[in-house]
Parts: C-alpha cells; sequence; structure tokens
C-alpha cells in the first residue's frame, strides 16, 4: 500500500468530512463506516487536506503550533488516515 512518503497533496476522500460538533466540543472526520473523534493537532492537519502540498501542510502547522519539527508526526497521521482511505493524493488523480 502507497504510504504518505509518496502522497505528495492530501485530500480528503468524498466519502469523508471534516466537521465541528459544537454538542460534544469535538472534531470529527464523518464517513460512511463510521466517526472519527480527532484532537485540536489532528483538526487541524486535516483542515489542510484541501490539496496544497504536505511541505505547505507542515509549514502551516508549524507557524500555527510553534513546535518544529512536525513533519514526521504530520506524514504518520496522514499515513493512518490514507490506510483508512480518509485521504488520497489529490496530485495523482482521482479519489479512490
Amino acid at each position: 500500500m502507497k504510504s504518505t512518503s509518496s502522497i505528495r497533496r492530501p485530500m480528503l476522500s468524498r466519502h469523508a468530512r471534516y466537521r465541528w460538533d459544537a454538542v460534544r466540543e469535538q472534531h470529527h472526520i464523518v464517513f460512511p463506516e463510521g466517526l472519527l473523534v480527532l484532537n485540536e493537532s489532528g483538526a487541524a492537519i486535516v483542515r489542510c487536506c484541501d490539496g496544497r502540498p504536505i511541505a505547505e501542510i507542515v509549514a502551516a502547522l508549524e507557524n500555527q503550533f510553534q513546535d518544529a519539527p512536525l513533519e514526521p508526526d504530520v506524514r504518520a497521521f496522514l499515513d493512518r488516515l490514507f490506510e483508512k482511505g480518509l485521504v488520497f493524493d489529490a496530485a495523482g488523480g482521482a479519489d479512490a
């Protein structure tokens, strides 16, 4: 299976949606098979999965969180989302 090391522009899959649940005060990815609850940093990564390059995502997050280096953690998180089918590579073509 492809890992994020080869994903250049992560994007949420068509069947996955990010949402803020105001009642529970939680960030979610909602998809047909279930729901994934995100912490603040996970939500920040997901909100950046709009087809921009991973380097831009990492730069934006390092600016927001003032932590460095974030790239290994961002890639590991995106790997897990990719394995679940929640993100795909927008540079690689159609959403699978």
